[in-house]
């Protein structure tokens, strides 16, 4: 799925290694805070976040943990792909293949939508990964044309250290070099299942969560594991919408019901966890979030109606090697804040909407939800998210928190700030005023 909202991003502010790589400690990326009822930034580094926040809100991030999801290998007839692992469904896995250039180039360097046409596959083909691990070819994926259904010749602990062997994390040709799959999980990363990581919960430190905690912020977690964010075929990814598992512990719902209570924030660690959150509260309600025609991009969707994907959490109960998410590497000083212009016309932040605080569905679940600009918000206050490429979906879904010339000014301010984009780059803040 594509959005509206494009710009122009330059190559130079596409972060082409981790900030460590970069001689920053993780939570010394940058962080924009964007004021959702004034629509002020201000400039900050991300280990101030504590004092950003106030006693009594609560952060709830997302703990799956990534995949080494893309493994190159061969057809039984030995015709060179890539296969990307999308989403899990029982013992079948969705997945992308894609052709590898034939002049020895790493594939990662060419862009998705640029690869050589995958090789045909028949059903009952066999594919070979390095390390002995093998897959069959079920067939092709009912909603997505560029995807397949493939079942691997291994599961459970056996599947995980066949994957750790022969896979590597999902790359872009913005990372110019491979790095380890550490390099790809957050502080939070528990059960394995996501394609690609949760990427705003990567500049926490075991140091911030000792700050947040001190503060009297609270911290909860849900599971959901994400998928691809291209599928290299800009039609389907204009308009698939993969369903994704989802777990929302009882705990955690009890967590966001206490701060709505007390008058805190929800603040959502990623977009994943706003589709979760607000899809238990949908499912709590039964019914999908209301919402009006979006001004721009996509419009709120309900769940599906028949899952195609397990809501239980894949079965690969082994954790990679190195997986240490302590970052090393020294600071610098944070910079100063520098207030932009107000701007009329930002959505108001809905803190206490309701008499009482929406309740929110505990236990597994499915989320297909599509949020954009006129979902109305029931779960999540405000959000911390990474910097999205032109077009990515991702950018609808702040059309939630800030209405467009709002979000506008936010990426004009980064841009003009030399903010650094996606997974290894720079965070934003959407923050809501405590009532």
């Amino acid at each position: 799925m594509r959005s509206a909202v494009r710009f122009r991003l330059p190559p130079e502010l596409e972060a082409a290694a981790p900030p460590e790589a970069r001689g920053l400690r993780r939570d010394h990326v940058r962080l924009l805070l964007v004021d959702r009822a004034s629509g002020a930034v201000a400039h900050h580094r991300f280990h101030e976040l504590p004092r950003l926040l106030a006693p009594g809100d609560l952060l709830v991030a997302n703990d799956s943990r990534t995949l080494p999801a893309s493994l190159l290998g061969h057809t039984s007839t030995g015709k060179p792909l890539e296969v990307r692992l999308a989403a899990r469904d029982g013992a079948r896995w969705a997945a992308l293949v894609l052709g590898v250039p034939g002049d020895g180039r790493d594939p990662a360097l060419v862009p998705t939508d640029a690869r050589p046409a995958a090789p045909a596959l028949a059903v009952g083909e066999g594919l070979e990964f390095a390390g002995g691990l093998g897959a069959a070819v079920l067939g092709r994926h009912e909603e997505a044309g560029p995807l397949i259904w493939l079942a691997f010749d291994a599961v459970g602990e056996r599947l995980a250290e066949a994957l750790h062997r022969a896979g590597r994390p999902v790359r872009y040709a913005y990372v110019p070099r491979p790095w380890p799959l550490h390099h790809y999980q957050t502080l939070f990363a528990a059960g394995p299942g996501s394609a690609e990581m949760a990427s705003a919960g990567r500049p926490f430190t075991v140091q911030t969560l000792r700050d947040l905690r001190a503060r009297g912020i609270g911290l909860a977690t849900i599971s959901l594991h994400a998928g691809l964010s291209t599928y290299g075929d800009p039609a389907t990814d204009r308009r698939y919408v993969p369903a994704e598992p989802y777990l929302v512990p009882e705990a955690t719902t009890a967590a966001v019901a206490a701060c709505r209570a007390a008058g805190g924030r929800v603040i959502a660690v990623g977009t994943t966890v706003v589709r979760a959150l607000e899809t238990a509260a949908g499912a709590a309600s039964n019914d999908p979030p209301p919402g009006s025609a979006p001004r721009w991009g996509s419009v709120a969707d309900p769940e599906a109606a028949r899952p195609r994907l397990s809501t239980a959490p894949p079965g690969l109960s082994t954790a990679p090697p190195g997986s240490s998410t302590a970052p090393p590497g020294s600071s610098t000083a944070p910079p100063g804040s520098s207030p932009a212009p107000p701007g009329p016309g930002l959505h108001p932040p809905r803190l206490r909407a309701d008499p009482d605080p929406p309740l929110l569905r505990p236990g597994p679940g499915v989320s297909r939800l599509r949020i954009g600009p006129g979902h109305r918000l029931r779960a999540v206050d405000g959000l911390l998210t990474g910097l999205h490429e032109p077009e990515a979906s991702h950018l609808d879904l702040l059309g939630a928190f800030l209405d467009r010339p709002a979000l506008d000014r936010a990426y004009a301010a980064a841009l003009d700030g030399r903010y650094l984009w996606h997974e290894f780059g720079d965070v934003c803040l959407l923050l809501p005023r405590r009532s």
